[in-house]
């Protein structure tokens, strides 16, 4: 064994610059909650100067702020009248117990999650991860430089990330910083993620390269070494609630608050700070007055920072300009814009930090937004549920990763970010009706987005291609140029052209839009019908076709149900409506608790996700598949929690977003149309998330759901879980004036038989028929039946296929299958 390593972490562990030193007995924080009654709640919470935590805007009675509370402040709240109730008493011997479950090895660059301070990283974790990037990475990472001491001496280290790494090029900047506040590791953690996402992946992944080629992104990813020193020097094992820096303030009180230490809005009228050197929220004797912000704010008066992102923890939001004061800035349109693709797949609520979150003056965004013109971002991290500002090390990986999208946006969008906002399909000359037939030409109109800050620094091209036999590509090009910042484009001057091949059989043929700029290459599909597509199978769900509330919701209440909604309102907006969408008799949709209770916020989403789960489908057989569907959604913030629909083809192990809503608008009923996306499989799941993390009033219904698509005769649609003493839906196409056979077997089989168009896909030996049915004038037959409480057939599978006649001629159909449950 090297003896020589230990001794070397032991003493990087200890901090080697001058410390303040460590009080007698460190001083221990509550988590406090505090119920939002009305403004005056808020008016002397800020006059007291309180550490709020997780919050967000107080617009119902049920709103509560979390306040991280000394004995001191406890005694200031109650003197001050405020109601309040102590969530948990000693945060630090709480989040210490915690995570004293975890051990973790003495490494200088661990993983993520295996940092020797309760899984997060000490500071001289850090440092020697910078110091592996750059070893490893030469050519496009810089070795650290220091931007300046701390109050107690510490460096403040910068590293930059970029192709030419060493040579100032004419590409965007961007920053991103993190621990301003010291008691918040997993803004570093998640920095540090991201970057060696980029390094690790440049040449191997299109999206890191590119960023890496295109932009320069500076990280400054401890701006408080010694506030963060401190923690882990009186909490070893992590949990350590210290916030600001260590300036000694004289009389045994230390520390500035650095976020509100930066000149835009310092001091402002409107509270957010405070002038009491106690106070955790103390902004300091005078605007930039720390030497740690000092050096930030001459770095980035050396540079040309587009866009800035200073990250924080925690509540899962995503924060703008402005802090200080209520309202937006005027490029708030913009702002919005790069919210909408920064938060896509992590789903947070963004917007104003004073209205999402509290006034707060004195904040990094604001004065990166007013003195450098930057976009500036402050994503709050992670949950209070998933261990609010020390998380376990399970749930640091998890919020790392969850938000690395996010950051992978912020870099994308200091320069161009395009996307496809369409690609419209229409006949080109033909026989006027309006759609695309055998042998006529069509024309592809491509519209782009730059959702960027900065124009392409190259040409964008779109190419159309075909991925079907039988149509060809006339024109398959189009230069757009240079696009610039936040601008929309199209081609309906010179569209793209294709022909499809007068002999041309089937029901859609599929294209390709590709978009290629800066090394980039983003891509759209497209499908010409040629039937149009209709309702394959539907559920109103008065009868109980399978879909069930997942096992894995967490919240407490407002969780999905399947029952006729009861009526909720407050001051005039109805949250939950006293009925379901189906028109005529049907009274029943999946509605979260559609009781009315006592109040509108009695049985409304709380305290965590509820989700409702299809059952497995089999949609193989469906071409230009889609799905339709009624919503009803009610959500008192706004923007507020999301509200998703996703849809698997793997039985639930992956999801693809369909869509996503955060508003109550539209109000009432809404009908959606979802294409669904890439291939359809035989483990096709859908599944409707409502959330309220907030709190706020959540209410979601949906009803009146179907398939829509093409299928061929002879084809089986069912739907159902198979579970006993549930309902089966069948739907089958046939043809007028046909006759219908379904057959079932035990088996499968591949077999042909002479005259009959298809293949036999049972086992004929374990096979049966049902009564044949008669189509006459229609085209299609739906009916269901009730799998029956027969234990015999628990654990069998039911495979299902139709034969199809129509005057000699026989067809056989797809295979479907059911397994009883």
């Amino acid at each position: 064994m090297n003896l020589i390593l230990p001794l070397l972490l032991s003493a990087a562990f200890q901090g080697l610059p001058p410390a303040s030193p460590l009080p007698a007995k460190p001083e221990t924080h509550s988590l406090v909650v505090v119920p939002i009654k009305d403004a005056r709640t808020l008016a002397t919470m800020d006059r007291l100067g309180l550490d709020l935590a997780g919050c967000t805007a107080p617009e119902l009675p049920a709103k509560e702020v979390e306040v991280i509370a000394t004995q001191e402040d406890i005694v200031r709240m109650t003197k001050a009248g405020l109601r309040f109730r102590v969530a948990v008493k000693n945060l630090e011997d709480s989040i210490e117990q915690r995570l004293s479950r975890f051990s973790f090895p003495m490494a200088l660059t661990p993983a993520v999650g295996k940092g020797a301070m309760g899984g997060h990283y000490t500071l001289a974790q850090i440092t020697a991860i910078l110091d592996q990037f750059s070893k490893n990475h030469p050519k496009i990472c810089a070795k650290k430089i220091s931007l300046g001491k701390s109050i107690e001496g510490r460096d403040i280290w910068m590293v930059k990330i970029s192709d030419n790494v060493n040579v100032d090029e004419n590409e965007p900047e961007v920053l991103f910083d993190a621990v301003h506040h010291a008691r918040e590791p997993l803004s570093v953690t998640t920095t540090l993620l991201f970057m060696d996402w980029l390094l690790s992946n440049y040449g191997t992944n299109a999206e890191a390269t590119r960023l890496v080629n295109t932009r320069e992104m500076y990280f400054v990813p401890m701006l408080n070494p010694d506030g963060y020193e401190y923690n882990r020097r009186i909490r070893p094992s992590g949990g350590g609630m210290w916030r600001k820096n260590r300036r000694n303030n004289g009389g045994g009180v230390y520390g500035v608050d650095l976020n509100r230490n930066w000149p835009t809005g310092w001091n402002a009228p409107f509270g957010g700070s405070s002038s009491n050197p106690r106070s955790d929220v103390y902004r300091g004797k005078s605007a930039l007055s720390e030497p740690e912000t000092k050096a930030l704010d001459n770095f980035i008066k050396s540079r040309k920072f587009i866009l800035g992102c200073s990250a924080h923890t925690y509540t899962d939001i995503l924060l703008r300009p402005w802090g200080y004061k209520r309202g937006d800035p005027a490029n708030v349109s913009q702002y919005k814009k790069i919210e909408a693709l920064a938060t896509r797949t992590n789903g947070l609520r963004a917007g104003a930090a004073s209205t999402l979150l509290y006034i707060a003056s004195g904040t990094a965004i604001d004065h990166y937004h007013v003195a450098y013109k930057m976009f500036a971002f402050t994503p709050e991290l992670g949950k209070r549920s998933e261990g609010g500002f020390w998380p376990n090390p399970t749930n640091q990986v998890r919020i790392a990763n969850r938000h690395q999208n996010m950051f992978k946006a912020f870099a994308s969008v200091a320069g161009a970010s395009l996307q496809i906002k369409s690609a419209v399909l229409s006949e080109n000359g033909g026989n006027g009706n309006g759609k695309i037939d055998p042998g006529e030409k069509g024309s592809v109109v491509v519209t782009l987005e730059n959702l960027g800050a900065g124009a392409t620094l190259t040409s964008t091209i779109a190419q159309l291609k075909s991925l079907t036999a039988g149509v060809t590509i006339l024109r398959g090009s189009h230069n757009f140029g240079k696009i610039t910042a936040f601008s929309t484009v199209q081609n309906q001057a010179a569209p793209l052209v294709l022909q499809v091949a007068a002999n041309f059989v089937g029901v859609s043929a599929r294209l390709e839009v590709a978009v290629n700029y800066e090394g980039n290459s983003i891509k759209r599909i497209l499908d010409i019908p040629f039937v149009t597509p209709g309702t394959i199978i539907s559920d109103n769900f008065e009868a109980d076709l399978g879909f069930a509330r997942s096992s894995k919701d967490t919240a407490t209440t407002g969780r999905f149900v399947r029952m006729a909604p009861q009526r909720t309102s407050y001051f005039g907006r109805v949250y939950q409506p006293g009925s379901d969408h189906t028109p005529g008799s049907g009274t029943k949709c999946w509605v979260t608790d559609g009781r009315a209770g006592s109040s509108v916020g009695s049985y409304d989403v709380d305290g965590g996700v509820t989700t409702l789960l299809s059952p497995l489908m089999d949609l193989r057989h469906v071409a230009l598949p889609s799905l339709s569907v009624w919503i009803y959604y009610s959500e008192s913030n706004n923007p507020g929690d999301p509200f998703r629909i996703d849809v698997s083809t793997n039985g639930g192990s992956t999801w693809t977003n369909l869509y996503t809503r955060n508003s109550s608008t539209p109000t009432g009923w809404t009908l959606l149309d979802l294409k669904l996306p890439g291939t359809m499989t035989d483990r096709v799941q859908f599944r409707f998330r409502a959330q309220d993390l907030s709190p706020s009033l959540v209410e979601a219904l949906v009803d009146d759901l179907s398939i829509k698509g093409v299928v061929a005769p002879a084809s089986t649609t069912v739907l159902g879980s198979g579970q006993r003493g549930t309902t089966l839906r069948f739907s089958l196409k046939g043809a007028r004036n046909g006759l219908g056979l379904l057959m079932l077997s035990l088996g499968k089989a591949a077999i042909q038989i002479p005259g009959v168009k298809g293949t036999l896909l049972l086992d004929p030996r374990t096979a049966f028929a049902l009564p044949a049915f008669a189509y006459g004038s229609r085209t299609s037959i739906g009916f269901d039946t009730v799998i029956p409480q027969d234990s015999s057939l628990l654990g069998k599978t039911f495979y299902m296929q139709q034969l199809l006649i129509r005057g000699n001629a026989l067809q056989l159909g797809n295979r479907t299958k059911t397994t009883v449950r």
